[in-house]
């Protein structure tokens, strides 16, 4: 039987196929989705109670969190072996969380960029010691970046507790990511698919309005604004680590439930310093 070559004139006639629905969650399974939104609400409660209680316990959740973080980043980046990156994150979770734990004046933070800077050191150390042609080289390095971006950005709630205003802002913002996993909930909804960002920010700002009128010194304003972006930034974290290629497994929920709750802690601190 002879081989039918297909031209390009002949593929666009061809009538083009209708999108596929999309699933529930999209290639994950709901088991897994849970286990992504409990760690979410559980990371972003334990904020809150941190932040309201020592800065010291604060600053040991960043460890905890890096822990988390290092054991499925390799999955989010599609690593085929993942043990360099995971144990870098790891391990800079650890020293930037010593690197705020015991800073009592400001600048809080001045000891961060040292244990960032380890961490990056560590990262091309070990891809200079490997002895199997340093496959993924770069995707490596790339993703073990983006991992100790992540906990930078975790780093800086840990000044929150030291703050007068800074337990509220931590409140209002995690409020914001918490509620905005109420739109995971409507990702396998093909109409609503192009509204899911500003549900998401509606869903934060209504959270964070209703903190901010609870506990104050925050404005419905600010609350509604933090809120919003907590909300909007967190649920695009997630719905980005869902979008890649082992992103639907067990490891790489945990990290990207991590990652959407660490990822806000720019924001958080911006508000507190705002309103300080």
């Amino acid at each position: 039987m002879d081989e039918v070559i297909e031209t390009r004139a002949s593929r666009r006639g061809r009538p083009a196929r209708e999108p596929e629905a999309m699933g529930p969650a999209e290639g994950v399974e709901p088991s897994f989705q849970l286990i992504r939104t409990l760690t979410v609400a559980a990371v972003a409660g334990l904020v809150v109670l941190a932040a309201h209680a020592h800065p010291t316990l604060l600053a040991a959740l960043m460890a905890w969190a890096g822990a988390g973080l290092a054991w499925g980043w390799g999955a989010v980046a599609n690593l085929a072996t993942g043990w360099r990156t995971g144990a870098v994150v790891a391990g800079t979770g650890m020293l930037v969380a010593a690197a705020t734990a015991f800073v009592d004046d400001a600048p809080y933070l001045r000891l961060v960029p040292v244990a960032l800077a380890v961490g990056l050191v560590a990262i091309f150390l070990l891809q200079l010691l490997r002895k199997d042609g340093r496959a993924e080289l770069t995707d490596e390095v790339v993703a073990t970046c983006g991992g100790i971006g992540i906990l930078a950005s975790g780093a800086v709630m840990v000044p929150l507790a030291r703050i007068d205003t800074g337990p509220a802002v931590a409140t209002t913002v995690m409020a914001g990511v918490a509620a905005a996993l109420l739109t995971d909930l409507l990702v396998g909804r093909a109409p609503l698919h192009a509204w899911l960002v500003p549900i998401a920010m509606v869903l934060g700002g209504a959270a964070g309005v209703g903190v901010a009128l609870a506990l104050g010194p925050l404005s419905w304003g600010a609350g509604l604004l933090f809120g919003m972006l907590a909300g909007a930034v967190s649920y695009a974290v997630r719905r980005l680590v869902e979008g890649q290629p082992r992103g639907g497994e067990v490891p790489a929920q945990v990290a990207a439930a991590i990652a959407s709750v660490l990822f806000v802690g720019v924001l958080a601190m911006v508000a507190a310093l705002l309103f300080a």
